[in-house]
């Protein structure tokens, strides 16, 4: 399977470049040229595996035995220097999900003494077990294989939530079943943003739908993966990994490659198993979680190329690295294509404009429709779900693009939690946004004057047609992210609100 993967995974790359070859206008739009062409073919790559994904999530169902297997369970909770009051919370309701089955850790890497005393003292009052390191050797993973090697003999499985992730009483009733499975390694819950006080938390919470309701889904039984909270492993799986993943940031799904090329499986759960979570409240949160994402997958990339899965999981995992190159520098490519043509009348792509209308809009249109369709009816995402999840993808083009070169140069990047509870507000961050707003704008204008000029000559006309169609399309979704960008949180608010 590998040499199919591998065909695979160039296939864009190649095609991108004889359309580029055939269709550029100039040595020095070329570059553009090749960016404008690999963002359509990829984007075309990404559909295709989301179709079949949204095609096996309509048949989505995962039937377990009725019976419950007595399994001895480790629950982890991880932290690194988060805020005490949210790190017990999580204990408790750790805790009162875990029952008698096992036993609750604290994985504490707190660097903060302040915050390491708190958190031990509850621990022993509390009757969770208390783990400290003083070194981060491979982060959040490290934290996680050190604590298994000292007790996993003891237990069947092991759970993992992060800080802010809480489960529901009966979480383990429900999930435990599915391990009746000997190949199954894995069991994954969806996350849940449930305090959701500003702009961006809202919108983090819709973009994150059509994947867990949607991708996630399909990907059940084959190549879900592991979301680093939520998580159920098979104790005996991991050792026979070699267990968790250190090498990345994502070891979650570095992780669950590795069980996946072993021939394991992995359920994903689509129940509301988590009663609580904290999403990024500003920008500067959501940015930080973003590039820690990409940057985890972009390593990644050399692992699945090198992997041996099937061609299906195969093409899912990669899909994964396809959506961050999409989301970074070929989105930079989309923005700076109509400003160069129209603003600095700079050639691009020489091609039919009719054959371009009449290929592409189509395909644009259904893919819409297809994306809307497969999410009709999972949660509450509608059309005001589509405009905050397209507004707050555009605010990540920078540092996601910042983060893929950083990746290409092989340059370190220090492991970041996400800030909680924070609703600060840095118009750096906005900066760039509302240059290329401005810039779309401009170019807009320009356009229009242009066409008078051009109204004789057709291919020339529509061809500006074109251009002011994608820079005007591209500004409600600039202009939703700028809005996010400044909103400010309002959890104190409400808060305030409840108590009285």
């Amino acid at each position: 399977m590998r040499a199919i993967n591998l065909i695979y995974a160039i296939t864009p790359i190649v095609l991108s470049a004889i359309f580029t070859y055939l269709t550029y206008a100039s040595i020095i739009s070329v570059w553009l040229a090749f960016g404008i062409w690999l963002s359509m073919v990829v984007g075309f790559f990404i559909f295709i595996d989301f179709y079949k994904l949204s095609r096996k999530s309509t048949k989505y169902e995962v039937n377990y035995v009725s019976d419950i297997k007595r399994y001895r369970i480790a629950s982890f909770v991880t932290s690194f220097n988060e805020n005490p009051e949210i790190v017990e919370g999580t204990l408790i309701s750790v805790k009162l999900a875990t029952k008698d089955y096992g036993d609750v850790y604290l994985l504490d890497d707190s660097t903060d003494q302040k915050i390491s005393n708190e958190l031990r003292n509850f621990c022993e009052k509390n009757g969770v077990v208390y783990i400290h390191r003083t070194e981060r050797k491979g982060f959040k993973a490290g934290a996680i294989n050190e604590a298994l090697k000292k007790v996993g003999d003891n237990y069947d499985l092991v759970a993992i939530f992060d800080a802010d992730q809480r489960p529901v009483e009966d979480f383990f009733e429900q999930v435990l079943p599915y391990f009746s499975d000997p190949k199954v390694a894995l069991v994954q819950v969806p996350q849940n943003y449930s305090e959701t006080y500003s702009g961006i938390a809202k919108a983090s919470k819709y973009q994150q739908e059509p994947f867990l309701r949607v991708i996630m889904r399909g990907r059940s039984l084959s190549s879900a993966f592991s979301l680093g909270s939520g998580s159920i492993f098979r104790v005996s799986a991991l050792k026979d990994v070699g267990y968790m993943d250190e090498s990345s940031i994502t070891e979650d799904a570095a992780t669950s490659i590795k069980l996946h090329e072993k021939g394991y499986k992995s359920v994903y759960v689509d129940s509301q198993l988590i009663w609580y979570g904290e999403p990024p409240e500003d920008i500067s949160a959501y940015l930080t979680q973003q590039s820690r994402w990409a940057f985890g997958y972009f390593q990644l990339t050399w692992k699945i190329l090198k992997s041996n899965l099937s061609f299906s999981q195969f093409a899912d995992y990669f899909s994964g690295s396809l959506y961050w190159v999409k989301e970074g520098p070929l989105t930079v490519a989309e923005f700076l294509a109509p400003i160069f043509f129209l603003l600095f009348k700079i050639p691009i792509i020489v091609l039919n404009p009719l054959i371009y209308i009449l290929a592409y809009i189509p395909y644009l249109l259904i893919s819409i429709a297809l994306f809307v369709f497969a999410i009709k009816g999972k949660g509450e995402y509608g059309i005001k779900g589509f405009y905050y999840h397209q507004s707050i993808e555009y605010l990540e083009f920078l540092s996601i693009t910042l983060t893929f070169f950083s990746w290409l140069l092989a340059k370190k990047r220090p492991f970041k939690v996400t800030p909680k509870g924070e609703g600060k507000f840095d118009v750096k961050n906005i900066i760039p946004h509302i240059i290329i707003l401005i810039l779309l704008i401009l170019a807009t204008i320009e356009g229009f004057i242009w066409l008078d000029e051009a109204k004789f000559n057709l291919r020339l006309f529509y061809s500006i047609i074109i251009n002011v169609f994608w820079a005007i399309y591209q500004m409600p979704f600039l202009i939703g992210g700028i809005i996010l960008g400044k909103t400010i949180s309002e959890r104190e608010e409400y808060v305030e609100n409840v108590t009285n």
